[in-house]
């Protein structure tokens, strides 16, 4: 039986399994070891808040892991005031989960979310190889992985964001929906949709996987189930802070004070190199879109599109290297170009290693990274 075949019938064999993990522990090695020999390559910026106080961690946890912190030891609090930074913005699902880790096992919150996010990440790697391998073969989904692990923006896989759930969820619900299994694959839209916003985005694929025309009366209602599975995650959240706040829209209305709508989309191109990262990132994967609709089922462009076009609504493309790093359908057009082309690995794993590395650096010693 060949690779691809045991990945597809078995999920993963022993090889692809040990290449997962290899894959996944060289790329965590560079992070965290980066981010603890950051104080060697640049002095802590002035603008450093707070700290943690267990000095291992205490890297790991900058920028808004605070917010994250806050929701899981203390819940989400909110004065009425739209022009102030508070933690209603954040969804709940990730921080929750720290705060249940704790609970049940007595382990610290800071060290329940560093387990989890890197766990998270393993899982989303596993699902990867498996969906990747069923979609273009196992070569190009191994080089998926490497180039995905490696990214600049993969740091914060490793830290207290939600990034490494919404990459195991959304990827899980793209394996679900590949297999037909709707109502598994709306279930994990829900997961996606009380982690990020753009979760919902999830719903796309699944009616582009929906034979047309749909004629079927048990499929359509396995659809519309999965449909309603899908905006659980967000309706509820709206439902708590209608009920905790009086406005089920508290999230979208706290988004002015973070600096998220400009008129300049590429204004901050000039000022730093994660700055620039951000803007080149942003225009190389509106780029490989078009090999992700060529290459890939239609869901995946779809997808892909409307993750691109959301962040950038708020008209700047700060934070996209963060963002795109869960965009795998990019990944999996590069290296399925990476195939025709040899030179691409050769020149991309190296660069995004490099870009990786300097994120890290900047991150722990609070200098902005995406």
């Amino acid at each position: 039986m060949d690779e691809q075949g045991t990945a597809t019938r078995l999920g993963l064999n022993p090889r692809a399994a040990l290449f997962v993990l290899l894959v996944f522990s060289l790329s965590r090695l560079l992070v965290f070891g980066a981010m603890a020999t950051s104080s060697l390559v640049l002095p802590r910026s002035q603008v450093a808040g707070w700290d943690l106080d267990n000095p291992i961690l205490r890297p790991l946890f900058r920028w808004d892991t605070g917010w994250y912190l806050s929701i899981a030891t203390r819940g989400y609090s909110y004065d009425g005031n739209p022009e102030k930074q508070q933690n209603v913005v954040f969804f709940p699902l990730y921080p929750l989960t720290c705060r249940l880790c704790h609970a049940i096992t007595g382990v610290s919150v800071p060290l329940c979310g560093v387990v989890l996010s890197n766990g998270a990440l393993l899982g989303a790697l596993a699902t990867l190889y498996v969906l990747v391998t069923r979609e273009v073969g196992a070569a190009s989904a191994r080089l998926t992985l490497v180039l995905l692990s490696f990214f600049p923006g993969s740091l914060f896989f490793s830290t207290m964001y939600t990034e490494s759930f919404y990459l195991l969820f959304s990827a899980q619900a793209f394996l679900a929906f590949q297999r037909e299994r709707f109502i598994l694959g709306g279930g994990w839209v829900g997961l996606a949709s009380a982690t990020r916003l753009p979760g919902i985005l999830l719903l796309a694929p699944l009616f582009a996987r929906v034979p047309s025309p749909l004629k079927d009366r048990q499929m359509f209602g396995r659809v519309v189930l999965a449909a309603l599975l899908g905006v659980c995650g967000l309706a509820g959240f709206m439902t708590y802070q209608l009920i905790a706040f009086g406005d089920p829209f508290v999230y979208i209305r706290d988004e002015q004070a973070w600096g998220k709508f400009s008129a300049h989309l590429f204004g901050r191109v000039r000022t730093s190199i994660p700055a620039a990262f951000d803007a080149g990132f942003t225009l190389a994967f509106g780029a490989l879109t078009y090999v992700v609709f060529r290459t890939l089922p239609r869901g995946y462009g779809i997808y892909t599109v409307l993750s691109i076009m959301v962040p950038l609504a708020g008209g700047q493309t700060r934070g996209m290297t963060r963002y795109l790093a869960v965009l795998f359908p990019g990944f999996i057009a590069l290296a399925v170009m990476g195939q025709e082309r040899r030179w691409i690995p050769w020149f991309a794993i190296p660069a995004f290693a490099f870009g990786l590395g300097y994120l890290c650096v900047r991150f722990a010693q609070w200098y902005f990274a995406s």
